[in-house]
């Protein structure tokens, strides 16, 4: 029996969002630089977390070669992907981010950065230690087989006007958020945590919450933007009542 035809705007609207997806909960990435000196790339292992409209964010060494690179020539590109529960990793979603490896100024980053990677308090002051952004100029983005979608910046980052206010707002919103106990954040990652971890929201933005228990990650999705706090707890809330997560 042939395939029903795929829905172009569905199939699209789905690529943006496991786009987001991979934005929001990869802790870890391959990044890759050129050489200044022979142009060869280097491939490095690189912590990430998320700015509030998606763009990575990372804590790198400055005596670090790949580091060194972007000093010198600051495109690179950026592997996310996730870390599939079953079936063909090949066949699981992820995302090439090729753009400019530039320094990050906002003061929010360290605690931003430090809420999705706890272990790097263990360096984060050391003297060498710098945050670094990643502003995005070319997305590619394949669902696995057959599924391969030409999406832009504009599509996967989301617009910052609210960023002050719900930044402001993050410490009540997600002390609020883990006060509901660990049967409601069980309910709203949408699957039980492994071993004896607990689910905490570690993070937010205009678009949703983050979540982790331990090594594992989950993104509450919004279906309309939030651009105050009181419609960020308004969108949270009908995500409870109706029980969709993602």
């Amino acid at each position: 029996m042939a395939k029903a035809p795929v829905d172009p705007q569905a199939g699209r609207a789905e690529a943006v969002a496991d786009a987001k997806r991979l934005m929001r909960l990869a802790r870890t990435a391959a990044l890759a630089t050129l050489d200044p000196a022979t142009g060869a790339p280097l491939t490095t292992l690189v912590g990430v977390a998320s700015d509030f409209d998606g763009a990575p964010l990372f804590l790198m060494s400055t005596l670090a070669r790949h580091t060194r690179h972007v000093a010198a020539d600051p495109r690179g590109s950026l592997l996310l992907t996730e870390e599939p529960e079953r079936g063909d990793p090949l066949n699981h979603p992820r995302l090439t981010l090729n753009g400019r490896v530039e320094r990050a100024s906002e003061p929010r980053t360290r605690a931003r950065y430090l809420q999705r990677n706890p272990k790097a308090k263990l360096y984060v002051d050391f003297a060498d230690f710098a945050f670094f952004r990643l502003a995005i100029d070319h997305v590619h983005f394949n669902g696995g087989f057959g599924r391969a979608d030409a999406l832009t910046p504009d599509d996967i980052l989301i617009g910052r006007e609210a960023e002050t206010v719900l930044a402001d707002a993050e410490p009540r919103l997600i002390d609020g958020v883990n006060a509901l106990g660990d049967e409601a954040l069980g309910r709203l990652a949408g699957r039980k945590p492994r071993g004896r971890q607990v689910w905490r929201a570690i993070g937010l933005d205009a678009e949703g919450l983050d979540l982790a228990a331990g090594s594992q990650a989950a993104r509450v999705a919004f279906s309309v933007v939030a651009r105050s706090e009181a419609e960020w707890r308004e969108r949270l809330g009908k995500v409870m009542a109706g029980g969709v997560a993602s």
